[in-house]
């Protein structure tokens, strides 16, 4: 069973092996949605990026200085706790790039549903385009 950080990057995982399913989806033609439908749908996952960013903006408040004490126990506490709201350099293991990363993921599915209107859009525009006047 994973928990804490381990349980929200395998959720931000997920989540990001879903949004590439999608995409290519979209781009390969299996998905063509109605232009309303779309923007309805990829209105919901802007919405919830949303909420991802104001996460991200109140998690930034967790990041501490000198909470625990001017000594050698209150500056490691700190610093572990630290890391585990920044990350460690390299590693996008963190609270903050975790919730910036599942923001991120949540603006590129609503921009495939969009993509995936403007598709059947573009069709049928080609199709008008080749019907025989009268």
């Amino acid at each position: 069973m994973t928990t804490g950080m381990e349980g929200l990057a395998a959720g931000a995982s997920a989540l990001q092996g879903q949004s590439q399913g999608l995409r290519a989806a979209v781009d390969n033609g299996q998905l063509v949605m109605d232009p309303e439908r779309a923007e309805a749908v990829a209105k919901v996952y802007e919405e919830k990026a949303d909420d991802f960013r104001h996460f991200f903006r109140d998690a930034q408040r967790l990041i501490t200085s000198n909470a625990y004490g001017d000594c050698f126990i209150g500056r490691d506490l700190e610093k572990k706790f630290n890391e585990k709201v920044r990350g460690q350099a390299g590693s996008d293991a963190g609270l903050l790039p975790i919730l910036r990363k599942m923001e991120e993921i949540l603006r590129d599915m609503a921009q495939a549903y969009r993509d995936s209107a403007r598709e059947m859009q573009n069709t049928d525009d080609e199709n008008a385009r080749n019907l025989p006047k009268v």
